[in-house]
């Protein structure tokens, strides 16, 4: 399985369907974009780019066929996640967080969120020492 793989922004979302209880047939991703104004030869270009990309993988039924996700929406967003990071922020995290916080753009949750899983974090480095 690919680590990463490019997904572009409207292959995000035939990918978002396909990975909420798979598999999907093309009956059923094309209701799920009926929100697009995408025809279905749009949206059939985008599951042939996936499956050769390897993101998606299908199995022949009836005359159809099936699609699955050959990777998990978690290995994606992460590794969307740090193409990003180092495009935009030259890999640093601190510098992407550090801007959100600055700016006021964290909810009190959002923060709350985030000092759990700092402090998690450090429990389990503690633990490796």
């Amino acid at each position: 399985m690919k680590k990463n793989i490019p997904i572009t922004e409207s292959e995000w979302q035939v990918m978002k369907i396909v990975w909420n209880e798979p598999p999907k047939t093309l009956q059923d991703i094309l209701a799920g974009l009926k929100h697009t104004d995408w025809s279905p030869t749009t949206i059939q270009t985008y599951l042939a780019r996936l499956v050769k990309k390897g993101a998606l993988i299908t199995e022949r039924q009836g005359k159809g066929y099936l699609y699955s996700p050959a990777v998990s929406e978690g290995a994606c967003q992460l590794a969307q996640s740090k193409t990003f990071l180092k495009r935009v922020y030259d890999g640093s995290l601190t510098r992407m967080v550090s801007g959100f916080v600055k700016n006021g753009n964290l909810s009190s949750d959002e923060l709350k969120a985030l000092k759990q899983l700092i402090e998690e974090q450090e429990r389990k480095n503690a633990g490796n020492r």
